[in-house]
């Protein structure tokens, strides 16, 4: 497993969130897509995530693969999920482990990012 870790920012203060965005305590994110339904129930199952946060806007954000001849930055299809972490648990252990988590839940093999954005 590869880990590629680097800090490029710290908040001073919570951003606002877009309208219709909501933290999740215990359930999925209610977005109307299954796919990140299951990836955010997939994801609030891990040992270590309190919830979902959505600092960037969406907590579990699915960048589609580039069409043929797309653009795209990524290869293929790119997972990113906000999440905060609980105050017992190692947030390094915890990305590993949503990492791997949503990599099996995802088809098509995705590139996967976890921002942790909070310690409960």
């Amino acid at each position: 497993m590869e880990v590629d870790l680097r800090v490029t920012e710290l908040l001073d203060a919570e951003p606002v969130a877009e309208p219709g965005v909501r933290e999740s305590a215990g359930g999925p994110v209610d977005t109307g897509d299954f796919e990140v339904g299951r990836v955010g129930a997939a994801v609030l199952g891990v040992p270590g995530v309190s919830r979902l946060t959505g600092v960037l806007g969406r907590a579990v954000h699915i960048t589609e693969e580039p069409g043929e001849g797309g653009t795209a930055a990524l290869p293929r299809r790119h997972v990113r999920v906000d999440l905060a972490v609980g105050a017992g648990a190692r947030p390094l252990d915890v990305a590993r482990e949503v990492r791997g988590v949503v990599a099996s839940v995802v088809t098509g093999g995705p590139t996967v990012t976890v921002l942790v954005t909070t310690i409960d």
